[in-house]
């Protein structure tokens, strides 16, 4: 499945402290999301999906992922439709193993290339 994932201006990963959450892609934006730790050693932190604005002002008052601001907090999210996104979510779960899991849809993983993929 071909899908793209979000970058910020210059072509760089989003910081999520820093992230303008009144951009307009971000108003409208659904699907899946990932926030990970670290540049050369990728630790991924947490994986979701829905409304990617919401749920990215959520991630920003965890305190789990504040825990790791000072290591860089990284987002990325792709657009995926409500009929595949709990597939999605479920695969993305499965092939990245976030630190912090706190819901995983009952779905068949729906695979998609991942956001370091060339």
């Amino acid at each position: 499945m071909g899908n793209l994932w979000y970058k910020c201006k210059g072509e760089v990963w989003c910081d999520l402290f820093k992230l303008d959450m009144e951009h307009p892609v971000l108003k409208t934006a659904e699907g899946v999301y990932i926030i990970w730790t670290g540049i050369n050693e990728r630790k991924v932190l947490k994986v979701g999906s829905g409304l990617i604005r919401s749920q990215l002002m959520t991630a920003r008052q965890d305190v789990t992922i504040n825990a790791f601001a000072t290591r860089g907090v990284f987002v990325t999210w792709s657009e995926v439709g409500k009929v595949k996104r709990d597939g999605v979510e479920a695969y993305l779960i499965n092939s990245l193993s976030p630190l912090f899991v706190a819901y995983k849809p009952k779905a068949i993983p729906i695979k998609i290339k991942l956001p370091w993929e060339e």
